[in-house]
Parts: C-alpha cells; structure tokens; sequence
C-alpha cells in the first residue's frame, strides 16, 4: 500500500515576530540546528515516506523560497536524484485553510495510487524530539488508517496549554500508539478550562497530524462536506486552471470542522514524543536549553541581575540589567520587548504594522536568494540602495524591469554582465548602467563573493517588478 506525505507549508509570519516575516515564516527558519522547520519535517519522514512520495503545498508568496529550501536538502542528502524525482512543491492559488488542500491531495493520490493508499498530512513548521517514538507512533496511525480509518494524532499534556485546542477521549488511562474514538475536539481553553483538562485526563493536544484512507476521506468528504470537497472530486488534480476553479468554489474550513468532528471514522492515536508547534516566543523558551539563571541566550549579550528571560540578537550588542521573565528579540530593522507571558499578543504587532504599510512584517532588510543575499542600505523617494552578494559560480536570472533602472558599482570580485546585446566583465572600483526595460543578468564566474552596489532609479522600486526571461533555479516572474 503506497503512503504518500503532505507537508502544509503556508503561514503568515506573525507569530515570531520579527524573526519571522511574511516571506519568512518559521517554517524557512532554522531554529534548532543548521536545516529549516521544513527541511528537518521531510527528513525526519523518510524513513516511512520517501523522497518521491511527499508533497508540499505552499502559497504562490511562499514558492520560490520553499523550492530553494527543498534544493538544499537534496544537494544535502540526495545530489544522486534530479528534481522531479524529488520532493513535489505544490502552489495553492489561494489559502483557504486546510481542507481544499487536503482533498486536492487526496484527488492526487488516488489518481496516481488508487484510494487504498494512505495520506499522511504534516505541518512543516513543528519541532518533534524523540524520532524513534515518532516513527512508531505514526506507522502505529497508518495501520488504522489502512482499515478504512481516518486518524489523527493526539499528544499527551504535560501542563495546562491555553494555545492548543484538545481532542476528547473517553479513555482516561491513556495508551501511546493504541487507537481510541473520537468524542469530540475542543477549542483552545482558557486556562481553567486546561486544567480541567488535565486533571480530567481524557483530553490530547490536537496535533494537527493525521493518517488518511484516501477512499474513506473521499467518500466523507462528498456526505459531509460536500461544498469542500465536490468541486475537486470533479475536477483534474493535474491541471492547474480546473484546480483554480475548484479553489473559487470551495468553501474555506479546516479539516476539523469540515471531516473529523463530524464523521464516525476518526480515530485518535496518543503520542508520548516531545512536540511543540512553536507558536509563540514563550513555547520555544520553554523547550530551549537555559544558563544558570534560567535564561535562552544568542547573540552577543552583556547580562547583570537578568533572569528566566528570552534574548535573542543577531548582529548588536545586547545588554539587559534587572529584567525577569521577559522576551528581547532583536533584528537589524526591528526590537521587539515584550514579558514571556504575552508573547502571543505578537501578532497584535503585526497587525498594526499592516494597518501603517509598514514592510517590516513582509521580510527582513536582509533577503536570501538561490544565488546569494541582498541588503536594502537605504531607500526614499525614486531611489534605493542595495548591497548584492552573489556566491562564486551563481547567477542571477536573465531579467528587466519596467519601472526602474539600475547603476551597478562592483567592491569586490569580478562580475559578468548581460546587459542587452552586450556582455561584459567588469572589476573592483568598476561600474555599469542598466537602463529601464533592458535585459540583463548579473554573474559570478570567480571562484569568491561577488559584492556589488546597486542603485535603482525610478518611481517604483519594489521586488514585484521583475520580468524573468531565464532562471537556473525555476522561478516565475513576479
């Protein structure tokens, strides 16, 4: 029986703040280790869900940066496989929560496998200890689910948690990995209710990890959720203007809402590995490793008399005196202070950042790409100011620009030039021109850093205005 993995890989970036940003949610960040929250998702499955056999499925904002992601990770682990025999990214032309993307997927699967295959579904964006456990407790969900099941994953609380919501069992002696019904799932608790909960205990932590039949999910889609779930049933999962249309049909809702709490098929299996979906600053301190004082410590940090507190820094200097129990996250463009205990009036931040069209909450003064990075120094009116990085032996794709033109200083290597019917190279303390609507590529055929300094002239300077013609890495135009 084939088993297939949907890793969801949406999200806003509003919940780390500033760490995370629109265009960097912490899925794409690397928290725990040197790989990203999704990189370590499709990793830490491969030993029941192969390379070939997982599917992202992200936004059209997010797919560009989770291919480069998924790119890393096969230059890492599997420089043997091409890319289509790798891990499929899928772009959803719209975010509507997660049952459309499920019963697109599911199409998919039976399509390709047959509906006896089973559907694993992933957030991308948790943080799992103890791999073996894990590995156990899900081929435990995937025997149900082989039985015409429709599972989900529950985990054991340690503590009264008011940001989780909780599934209802009737069992109160909980068994890792044995399968129990589904009373019902509960909403995120205010802390009273929690510890009722836990003092109850017959209540998990909604996990939001699930093993499908894809039969089963089918056929419950089309009697329960018929609004969701019909426009893709009749509709080919391949083709990407049919699947647009059942996008527009489909109703938004969870998988909740729309299947598990109302079908007589759900199972629940108890899991006992350590979990936590990282969903505010305060969860992750609580997972961290601390110093005598009880503090998470990165970056360069003075500390006099400061406790049980979270200090993150990138590149300044931090000193804190006589603090307790309080989050200091710092960036280049943003400090965010704020007590441990409200870490997740975070996205409160972000809102109002919308609200001013701040661009602070879309992504950092300092942007990845394939090819290097690039920094925005300054910018105002007609006018900004970038230092570009491009790594020995990338390029940038083969581009124009309708609205602004370009002045390329190099202060350090040597760059190759396209710049309309011309190539050129050019050298330290050398420049160029780009003029507006001219085709152009920028490469590094040295063997260090090329670092530029660009200045674009013109009324509209954002990212969105770029026509690519080539691109070694599969991007789209904006």
């Amino acid at each position: 029986m084939n088993i297939i993995a949907l890793i969801l890989a949406g999200g806003t970036g509003t919940r780390l703040w500033p760490l995370s940003r629109k265009n960097t949610p912490k899925q794409l960040l690397a928290l725990t280790g040197n790989r990203t929250l999704i990189q370590e998702t499709c990793r830490r499955l491969w030993t029941v869900v192969t390379p070939d056999k997982q599917w992202i499925i992200t936004s059209k904002e997010l797919y560009d940066s989770v291919k480069h992601h998924i790119r890393l990770l096969r230059e890492e682990f599997h420089q043997d496989k091409s890319e289509e025999e790798y891990i499929t990214v899928m772009q959803e032309p719209i975010g509507k929560n997660t049952a459309p993307a499920i019963f697109w997927a599911a199409q998919r699967c039976r399509h390709i496998y047959g509906e006896d295959s089973i559907l694993l579904v992933m957030p991308s964006d948790h943080l799992i200890v103890g791999e073996n456990e894990f590995i156990d407790t899900l081929k435990a969900g995937i025997e149900k689910a082989k039985e015409g099941f429709l599972v989900t994953y529950g985990i054991k609380p340690s503590h009264p948690e008011t940001g989780y919501g909780y599934i209802k069992i009737e069992n109160n002696k909980i068994k890792s990995k044995t399968p129990y019904k589904v009373l019902n799932f509960v909403e995120k608790p205010n802390y009273e209710r929690a510890q009722k909960y836990i003092e109850e205990g017959n209540y998990l932590w909604n996990s939001g990890m699930f093993a499908f039949h894809v039969g089963t999910l089918i056929k419950e889609g089309l009697n329960l959720c018929p609004n969701i779930s019909k426009p893709f049933n009749e509709s080919d999962p391949f083709n990407s203007s049919q699947i647009n249309n059942s996008y527009m049909k489909a109703e938004a809702n969870s998988i909740d809402y729309a299947v598990m709490e109302k079908t007589d098929k759900a199972l629940v299996i108890p899991a006992s590995f350590g979990w936590n979906d990282v969903g505010t600053w305060k969860s992750f301190f609580d997972i961290s490793d601390k110093d005598e004082n009880g503090n998470v410590i990165t970056g360069n940090h003075i500390n006099i008399d400061t406790k049980n507190s979270f200090v993150y820094g990138q590149e300044r200097l931090i000193a804190t005196v006589g603090i307790e129990d309080m989050t200091v996250i710092d960036t280049p463009d943003a400090l965010m202070i704020c007590p441990l205990d409200q870490t997740q009036r975070v996205k409160e931040i972000v809102e109002k950042l919308k609200i001013e069209n701040s661009k602070t909450h879309i992504e950092h003064k300092t942007v990845k790409r394939p090819w290097g990075k690039y920094t925005v120094m300054e910018e105002g009116l007609g006018y900004k100011i970038k230092k570009i990085v491009v790594e020995p032996g990338e390029k940038l794709s083969m581009q124009m620009h309708y609205h602004r033109s370009e002045h390329w200083i190099v202060v350090r290597g040597s760059a190759k030039i396209t710049n309309g019917d011309k190539e050129i190279i050019i050298h330290e303390n050398q420049s160029t021109y780009i003029p507006k609507a001219t085709v152009h590529r920028l490469e590094n055929p040295g063997s260090m850093s090329l670092e530029i300094i660009e200045v674009q002239c013109g009324l509209y300077l954002e990212e969105d205005d770029i026509v690519r013609f080539d691109d070694v890495y599969g991007r789209r135009s904006s």
